[in-house]
């Protein structure tokens, strides 16, 4: 992710990279339940490639 590797660059805090790979991560989240909606996957599917450790 550009926004990721501009953080590193730039010697961001490990916070920093982390928040805005959660962000990322919710914006995959939401594009897939808009798939859901439309029929194109599960929702079991996009839960488990958007899960957070």
């Amino acid at each position: 992710d550009e926004k990721v590797r501009e953080l590193i660059h730039n010697g961001q805090g490990e916070q920093a990279i982390e928040k805005c790979v959660r962000q990322s991560n919710a914006s995959i989240r939401r594009d897939g339940f808009d798939k859901v909606m439309l029929g194109k996957t599960t929702l079991e599917e996009v839960l488990r490639v958007t899960r957070e450790d």
